[in-house]
C-alpha cells in the first residue's frame, strides 16, 4: 500500500474505495430468513424476531451521526478498518450464536459496522478525486452498494433455503472489502480547523453546514421517506391485487436495484450534460416509474415500472451527495453526508407510521393508493426543485451582471 494517494492510479484507488460501498444495507442479507428463523424460536414474537431486520438500521443511523464528529479527529481509513471488522464480526457470528438474545446483540454491532462505512465512503471520495472524476465516483459507489445489496440478497436467500444460520454467510462480502482495504486503501487527507488549523471543535463543523444544505437534506429525506412507503406497499399491491406472487414482489425490488445500479453508474455523465437539473429529473424518473407501478394491471408493467423509478433511485443520492459537498466547507462534509445518511435511515424505519397517518389522513388504502399518493408527492417535488433551481440560477446571473 503506497502511502500517499496522490502516487495511486486513480483507477486502483477505486477499487477499495468502492469495495467500502458494497456494504450498502446492513439488512438485506437475512430479510429472506425470518420466517425460518421465527420458527426456530416459537417462544419469540414474530414482531421481535423482525427486530433482526429493522434493529441495525436504528444503530446504523446513531454510529452515522457519531462519524461526522470521528471523522476529523480519526483518520477515516482507521473508522473504515473498524467499522468494516464490526461489519464481519457482527455480521457472520450468528454462524456459531444459539441463543436469540446474543444473535440480536450481533445485529447491533453490525449496524454499528455499517453506521461508520456508510458515510464514510461518500465523504472519502470527494477528498480523494476532483473534477469529472468525483462526479463518476459518486455514481459508481452507488453502483458498488445496489450490486452488494443484490448478491448478499441472493447469497441469503439462497442459503437460507438449506439452513437459516447459513444466511449469515452473506456478510462475508465484508470481508472481503476489508482485505482490499487494508491492502490498498492509503490513508486519508485530514481536515483542518480554519481557525488555528488544529483539529475543528464539533461546533465549528455544525455551524460550517450552511442553512442551503440542510434545505436540500431536508428535501432528500422527504422524498426518500415517499420513496420507501411506496417499496413497502409494493407487495400489498402485487399479491392483493392478483398481480403475482411474493417471489414476483421480491424480483421486482431486485429489478428496481438493477435499474439504480444502471442509473448511479451514468450519474457523472448526467451532470456533466445537465449540471442542477439532474437533480429534478432523477426525482421526475422515480415518480413517473412509481405511477406505472400505481396504474398497472399487468406484472410486467410492475417490473417496468420498477426498473424506471430505479434508475431515478440510483441518481438522487450521489446527485444529493455531491450537492451537498458543493454548499458545505471540507470541515464539515462528512458530517452534512452522515446526517442526510442517517436521516435517510430514521425515514426508512419510521415510514410505516407515517403510511398510516397519511391512510387516516386522506382516508386511502395501502397498496395502489398509497403508491399513487407517494408517486404524485414525487412528481411534486421534482417540480419544486426544478423551479427552484431554476430561480436560483437566474439570480446568480443578475448579481454576476449587477
Amino acid at each position: 500500500m503506497k502511502k500517499d494517494y496522490t502516487e495511486m492510479n486513480p483507477y486502483v484507488l477505486a477499487i477499495p474505495v468502492l469495495a467500502i460501498g458494497l456494504q450498502d444495507s446492513a439488512s438485506a442479507c437475512i430479510s429472506p430468513a425470518i420466517a425460518s428463523i421465527a420458527a426456530s424460536y416459537p417462544d419469540v414474537a414474530v414482531s421481535t424476531v423482525q427486530l433482526l431486520v429493522t434493529l441495525p438500521s436504528i444503530a446504523v443511523c446513531i454510529v452515522s451521526i457519531l462519524y461526522g464528529w470521528l471523522s476529523v479527529r480519526i483518520n477515516p481509513r482507521t473508522l473504515v478498518v473498524i467499522g468494516l471488522s464490526l461489519f464481519v464480526i457482527g455480521g457472520m457470528a450468528p454462524l456459531f450464536v444459539t441463543s436469540f438474545d446474543g444473535i440480536l446483540a450481533c445485529r447491533v454491532i453490525l449496524g454499528m459496522g455499517a453506521g461508520l462505512t456508510l458515510p464514510a465512503c461518500d465523504s472519502i471520495i470527494p477528498r480523494l478525486y476532483k473534477g469529472r472524476m468525483r462526479e463518476n465516483m459518486m455514481g459508481w459507489n452507488m453502483t458498488a452498494g445496489a450490486i452488494g445489496v443484490t448478491v448478499m440478497i441472493f447469497i441469503g436467500g439462497q442459503l437460507a433455503a438449506v439452513d437459516w444460520h447459513l444466511s449469515f454467510l452473506g456478510y462475508s462480502v465484508g470481508l472481503v472489502s476489508l482485505i482490499l482495504v487494508l491492502c490498498l486503501l492509503p490513508r486519508i487527507p485530514m481536515v483542518k480547523s480554519e481557525k488555528d488549523g488544529n483539529r475543528p471543535a464539533l461546533s465549528e463543523v455544525v455551524t460550517n453546514i450552511k442553512w442551503l444544505a440542510w434545505v436540500e437534506i431536508i428535501v432528500y429525506f422527504v422524498g426518500n421517506l415517499f420513496a420507501t412507503m411506496v417499496t413497502s406497499n409494493l407487495s400489498l399491491f402485487v399479491e392483493g391485487g392478483g398481480i403475482g406472487t411474493p417471489a414476483d414482489s421480491g424480483n421486482a425490488l431486485s429489478l428496481q436495484m438493477a435499474g439504480a445500479a444502471l442509473g448511479a453508474f451514468g450519474y457523472g455523465w448526467l451532470k456533466k450534460n445537465l449540471g442542477h437539473n439532474v437533480i429534478p429529473l432523477a426525482w421526475l424518473v422515480m415518480g413517473a416509474g412509481f405511477l406505472v407501478v400505481a396504474h398497472s394491471s399487468s406484472l410486467v408493467a410492475v417490473m417496468a415500472g420498477m426498473f424506471v423509478a430505479g434508475m431515478g433511485v440510483g441518481v438522487v443520492w450521489p446527485a444529493y451527495c455531491m450537492r451537498v459537498t458543493e454548499l458545505t466547507k471540507p470541515v464539515a462534509q462528512a458530517m452534512a453526508i452522515a446526517v442526510a445518511g442517517a436521516l435517510q435511515g430514521f425515514g426508512n424505519f419510521f415510514n410505516p407510521v407515517v403510511g398510516g397517518w397519511l391512510a387516516g389522513l386522506f382516508g386511502i388504502g395501502y397498496g395502489a393508493d398509497m403508491i399513487r399518493l407517494d408517486s404524485w408527492v414525487i412528481v411534486a417535488i421534482a417540480v419544486v426543485v426544478f423551479l427552484a433551481g431554476t430561480f436560483g440560477v437566474r439570480r446568480a446571473k443578475q448579481r454576476v451582471k449587477g
